[in-house]
């Protein structure tokens, strides 16, 4: 009797052990794994939500001409010229370049309506700040009361000395304005480009 009650003992043991290894293994489990085939990784439980700037957007859908929203009376106007700028144009799909010339000026307006215009204008600044912002001639200085101030980047737009280059952003558009005029300083060719740019923003709306 006493053999027999001795081999009893480890066979009610291992008997034991054996259902709690299948009750853990059970409580692991769980709806999670069955919805994803055994997948370790959770389920995403809310939804996705994108935003404006990560929208693929859509070419062909410039509907303004630079030419248009920006005559050659106030563009020469613009620069305190008197005498009358020579309009050139140059439009595709998703641009439209006007450029307003003479002797002595030249006037350009880029209209970029390309998708996804707000995420590249946020990357051109950013790569103007990583690369040139100890360069004071080609540092971005921003400027607001141009474009959309809300943009990616903290304003609507931003200007570049050695470039004599004001770039916007406004309604799903970028805008590039270059203000080159023989005798005019840093801050004279700014004060150009804003005055530009901003008649070129709201005629474009």
């Amino acid at each position: 009797m006493s053999h027999f009650r001795a081999t009893r003992r480890p066979v009610r043991y291992h008997i034991l052990l054996y259902a709690i290894a299948a009750a853990v293994l059970a409580g692991c489990g769980g709806d999670d794994d069955s919805a994803d085939g055994g997948s370790p990784y959770k389920l995403r439980t809310t939804a996705f939500r994108s935003n404006a700037v990560r929208e693929p957007g859509e070419s062909g859908t410039i509907k303004v001409r630079a030419c248009w929203v920006l005559s050659p009376s106030f563009v020469a106007r613009s620069i305190d010229a008197n005498a009358r700028l020579a309009a050139a144009a140059n439009n595709s799909l998703d641009l439209s370049i006007c450029e307003w010339h003479r002797s002595d000026a030249q006037v350009k307006l880029m209209v970029d309506a390309a998708p996804r215009a707000q995420l590249r204008y946020y990357n051109l600044l950013a790569e103007q700040h990583e690369y040139y912002n100890a360069d004071p001639g080609r540092k971005a200085r921003q400027i607001k009361g141009v474009g959309e101030d809300s943009a990616y980047g903290g304003a609507g737009a931003w200007w570049t000395r050695d470039r004599n280059q004001l770039v916007a952003y406004d309604h799903d558009k970028i805008f590039k304005v270059r203000v080159n005029v023989r005798g005019f300083s840093d801050a004279t060719a700014r004060a150009a480009a804003i005055v530009l740019a901003k008649r070129a923003v709201r005629g474009s709306r």
